[in-house]
Order: structure tokens, then C-alpha cells, then sequence
């Protein structure tokens, strides 16, 4: 797990699409919005015993986690912002289940999206849990635009999009629009 560091930016002259220009300003404001926010809607995670909660989901669940899987388990809840990357067989998944029972331990209310509904479908046979594709979570309308946004919040603590990769630009904005900075 690495930490963020600030690099200095410069101006470079661009030519962009409007939308395209304010949804990557947007994304960089929304982002520096929540990683400035001292609130958290995820401070009861402060209070689990983490070692006491790995050895309980290894005999209940059967979930085995590797030393920097844990890490990044309770990583996902220490920073606004986590990516769990890495190859096939690498233990993501087992990691998010990790993650989902860490959310259901402290009664968090969370969302499980994914761009495609083949995408969403599959978080759902490996999780458990429901998972709806991010159109659907931000109540998409045609004509109208999205239901969810800066000033109609999703009701969570935590949103996991799976497959955050095929989200373009545009459709990655107004998840963020969705989100509280908390």
C-alpha cells in the first residue's frame, strides 16, 4: 500500500470536448474534496479488532487472507479512496468479501456496481450480495440524466464498482457526484 504524494502540476494548453473538460475537472475537484474531508461515515471501523475479525471470517466464512490482503482490507476503510488491483488469481475477490463482511460487522450501509450488467451479474455470484450496474444505482432516466447526484446523495457508506476500468470519464463524474465527501 502506497501513499499519495502531491506532485507539482503545470499548465499545459489542451483542447477538450466540453464535456469532457468539465468532468475531468470535476473528478479531480471531487476527488481532492473527499481526501480534504475530515468526516467519515466509516468511523466505526476505527473500533473493530481487526486481528480477532480475519480469524472469525476464516472459521465462519472460510476466508483466508493473505498478510497484504489484510492490509488492503483495512486500508479500504482507513482512506476515502482505495483501488484493489491486481491479475486473475490474485485474491480481489476474496479480498472484497473480506471487505463486504468488514461493512456488515459495523452495520455500514454500502452498494456493490459495476458498469455492465454481465459485470454486475458476476460481483453478484461472487459476493452474495446484490449488484446492480452504476446506471441503475444512480437512477438513470432517459432525458432527464441521473437521480443521484451532489444534491441527491446515494444513502452509503461505501460504494465498491467493480470492473472501474470500463467506466469512461463522463459516467465516472457523476458517480463521484453521487457520493457525500464523507
Amino acid at each position: 500500500v502506497e501513499q499519495l504524494t502531491t506532485v507539482q502540476a503545470t499548465e499545459v494548453e489542451a483542447l477538450y470536448l466540453p464535456p469532457l473538460y468539465h468532468s475531468e475537472k470535476g473528478v479531480a475537484n471531487r476527488i481532492k474534496g473527499m481526501m480534504t474531508s475530515s468526516g467519515s461515515h466509516l468511523r466505526k471501523a476505527k473500533t473493530l479488532a481487526w486481528p480477532a475479525f480475519f480469524e472469525q471470517i476464516a472459521q465462519t466464512d472460510n476466508i483466508s487472507l493473505t498478510a497484504q490482503q489484510r492490509d488492503a482490507v483495512r486500508e479500504a476503510f482507513l482512506r476515502k479512496v482505495s483501488i484493489l488491483t491486481g491479475g486473475p488469481g490474485t485474491g480481489k475477490t476474496t479480498s472484497l468479501r473480506a471487505v463486504i463482511h468488514a461493512l456488515e460487522t459495523i452495520h455500514a450501509r454500502y452498494a456493490l456496481a459495476s458498469p455492465t450488467g454481465r459485470a454486475a451479474k458476476r460481483l453478484n455470484e461472487a459476493t452474495g450480495r446484490p449488484a446492480q450496474t452504476i446506471h441503475r444505482l444512480l437512477g438513470f432516466k432517459p432525458g432527464i440524466g441521473f437521480i443521484h447526484d451532489e444534491n441527491a446523495p446515494l444513502d452509503v457508506d461505501m460504494l465498491v464498482v467493480d470492473e472501474a476500468s470500463m467506466l469512461d470519464l463522463v459516467l465516472f463524474y457523476n458517480v463521484l457526484k453521487a457520493l457525500t465527501p464523507d
